[in-house]
């Protein structure tokens, strides 16, 4: 599945919430007829502050969670 943003909600301290509109889905599976996916309630998943140095930093964790919601007609 691809999409666009439709609407997005700023928060404090973590990712946006978002709403996405489905522009495309592919295969018969549970998620083929997605039209929206809703991404609410999120906490974290933003990217450390300050500098990086990829020779001493290769990867970083960075907690996140967030509740999705999919709605099909």
């Amino acid at each position: 599945m691809t999409g666009t943003v439709k609407d997005s909600v700023t928060v404090s301290g973590a990712v946006p919430w978002l709403l996405l509109r489905a522009t495309a889905n592919q295969g018969d599976g549970v998620l083929a007829n997605v039209d929206f996916v809703q991404r609410l309630e999120t906490r974290g998943g933003v990217a450390p502050a300050g500098a990086c140095d990829p020779a001493e930093d290769a990867t970083v964790a960075v907690p996140y969670r967030a509740r999705y919601v999919f709605y099909a007609g």
